[in-house]
């Protein structure tokens, strides 16, 4: 029996980490550097002057599924051929489902 390859793309979301060094006199200086950002993305700030990066890490053991609908309607599960060519979805379900759709448009 031969034997097929395919593979499966599946959106999750997952946290990331990233380490960063800030330049200041003492550490209640850095600590109002990070306070002034609100919250914000440290990899906007970074200048490689007061604000480097230097490691960033994807926390793998905290990856959830993501929902169709958290994901604004659209897939989350998508398979494909070998050749790249989409061959279902959560949200069309299949191929053949997909063209008969189209075919009453």
């Amino acid at each position: 029996m031969d034997r097929f390859n395919f593979y499966q793309d599946r959106k999750v979301t997952c946290w990331e980490r990233t380490h960063f060094e800030i330049k200041a006199g003492d550490y209640e200086q850095a600590l109002s550097v990070i306070m002034a950002w609100q919250g914000e993305d440290v990899m906007r700030f970074e200048d490689d002057d007061k604000v480097c990066i230097t490691y960033g890490e994807t926390l793998f053991d905290t990856a959830e599924s993501l929902s169709v609908d958290d994901n604004n309607g659209n897939p989350t599960i998508e398979v494909f051929g070998e050749r790249g060519e989409s061959i279902i979805d959560n949200v069309k379900k299949s191929r053949n489902n997909n063209e008969k759709r189209n075919n009453n448009i």
